[in-house]
């Protein structure tokens, strides 16, 4: 049995998009901005899941950091990956502070099947579907996380410190 992956990012040349928050309880934001994950992207519980979540609060100001994933399907072969991040740190005193959110999104396309055949299958469903499908679902791929961003953005009054072009262009 054969396995064909391909890859590819959404934001080329740049691997993610940032924001920045600073203000009242940051933690209770990045929290919120989770929750918002499943209804804006129409997954269930098994198509997100926090990989990681690390405190440091020994010291002041506290120090967090959270990874998670949102996985949507766009065919039978190609499934979008959104990774978040987040990075910030809280007073104790006060509950204020700041973090920085990362977007990353990338489509992973998959082949699985006999050597031979699957060769053959990949060269016959580039040539005729794939180029053109690849381009389309890209640019969905990245409409989408731009699409999360700037709601973000406007919920909770973020500040965005880089958005990649469209092909690395204005």
């Amino acid at each position: 049995m054969g396995k064909m992956v391909v890859e590819d990012d959404c934001f080329v040349p740049e691997r993610f998009v940032t924001l920045t928050y600073s203000g009242k309880d940051p933690w209770g934001v990045a929290v919120k901005i989770a929750e918002q994950v499943k209804p804006f992207f129409h997954v269930s519980s098994s198509g997100t899941n926090n990989m990681r979540l690390n405190w440091d609060d020994a010291g002041d100001p506290v120090t967090f950091y959270s990874i998670w994933w949102a996985k949507v399907k766009y065919s039978r072969f190609t499934t979008a990956w959104f990774r978040f991040k987040v990075q910030g740190e809280k007073k104790k005193a006060d509950n204020t502070g700041t973090f920085t959110f990362e977007i990353q999104a990338n489509l992973e396309t998959k082949f699985e099947g006999w050597s031979p055949v699957l060769r053959t299958a990949w060269l016959m469903y580039s040539y005729l579907f794939y180029n053109r499908i690849r381009r389309k679902m890209i640019e969905r791929c990245r409409n989408t996380a731009l699409n999360f961003k700037n709601e973000l953005k406007k919920h909770f009054e973020l500040d965005v410190t880089s958005t990649p072009a469209f092909g690395g262009f204005g």
